[in-house]
């Protein structure tokens, strides 16, 4: 058994476990977190994203009789995807160039999404409309007034349908004309954004065609039971100014540090009651006053009321009046 050293004698040593304990200290299993993906947000929670599908289900079926009264054919369409996106432009949302958009409109006036669709689809829908879905469409191909006329009524009718849920909370309406290419909307930066897309297909070919709906996800909270919250327009002077009136209230700590030194494990072990440790300062030195363990001030102790103050004498960039403040010791 191999001995201590003099001076780890006995008592030393169990005032040192008692010091730092002698337990054995608990195996910690680690905690399985789930990946949070910070470059989606995260309006809808789980529950309310699948109440959201399930009402676009209804949605689905609801366009699905209108196109079946349009083209006198039953089509079938469903939800194809729904994701929540933050507000940036198209191409990084995945929405490629050469669409036609009908603009969604809030009130009267202003612009808040779209429904968007490929030109190829366009053109081939408007053929069937025609009655001529047999003849091959050309992508670059220019709609004729006739054919952008049956496609604005078409797909009025389908955002109507699709904003019947939402009529109730807030007014929207659907736009009265197209738009070839980029649509004139634009979102708040870092909006969070929903895009909905449902697939349409005949029954008779293996294609299909897809209509894409984008709103802010604000516009659908009312349909998974979300209280909408309003957006309030703050202006950059206004937001310095709050910033500032909190910062001014936020509580600070400080601490005024007597001085310090420097001891061996060996000299730790060996100090007792009455014992006498040399400080680094002399009487008449400063102390420090820090705030975050950062050196602000320097001033001297003293009495007030019974209590102990410091007296401000310097700050560690230029001399300050004098002051009394009462601090921690």
């Amino acid at each position: 058994m191999s001995r201590l050293p003099a001076h780890m004698n006995s008592s030393n040593f169990c005032r040192l476990l008692a010091a730092v304990g002698s337990d054995h200290a608990a195996d910690v299993m680690p905690t399985e977190a789930a990946k949070y993906d910070w470059h989606s947000p995260h309006y809808f929670n789980e529950d309310q994203y699948n109440r959201l599908a399930a009402v676009m289900s209804q949605v689905a079926a609801a366009i699905g009789a209108g196109f079946s009264r349009f083209f006198n054919k039953e089509l079938a369409v469903a939800p194809a995807s729904i994701a929540q996106h933050f507000a940036g432009p198209l191409r990084d949302l995945g929405v490629a160039e050469g669409r036609y958009y009908l603009m969604i409109a809030a009130g009267k006036d202003k612009v808040c999404g779209f429904l968007s669709l490929t030109t190829e689809t366009a053109l081939r829908w408007v053929k069937r409309l025609l009655g001529d879905a047999g003849s091959d469409t050309n992508p670059n191909q220019a709609l004729s007034a006739l054919e952008e006329s049956l496609l604005t009524d078409l797909l009025s009718a389908v955002t109507e349908t699709f904003l019947s849920p939402l009529r109730g909370n807030q007014e929207l309406r659907a736009g009265d004309r197209l738009i070839k290419d980029e649509p004139a909307v634009r979102f708040e930066q870092a909006q969070e954004i929903c895009m909905i897309v449902f697939a349409v297909t005949d029954g008779e070919s293996s294609g299909k065609d897809e209509l894409l709906f984008l709103l802010p996800c604000s516009m659908l909270a009312p349909l998974v039971g979300k209280a909408r919250q309003a957006v309030q327009q703050t202006s950059p002077e206004e937001l310095s100014r709050t910033l500032t009136e909190h910062v001014q209230q936020m509580p600070i700590s400080i601490t005024a540090r007597l001085a310090s030194t420097t001891l061996s494990f060996e000299e730790l072990l060996e100090l007792h009651r009455d014992d006498i440790l040399l400080l680094d300062k002399s009487l008449d030195e400063p102390i420090e006053l820090l705030v975050a363990d950062r050196l602000v001030f320097r001033e001297h102790p003293a009495r007030s009321n019974g209590r102990r103050v410091v007296v401000i004498t310097q700050s560690t960039g230029a001399p300050v009046q004098k002051a009394v403040k009462t601090a921690a010791n």
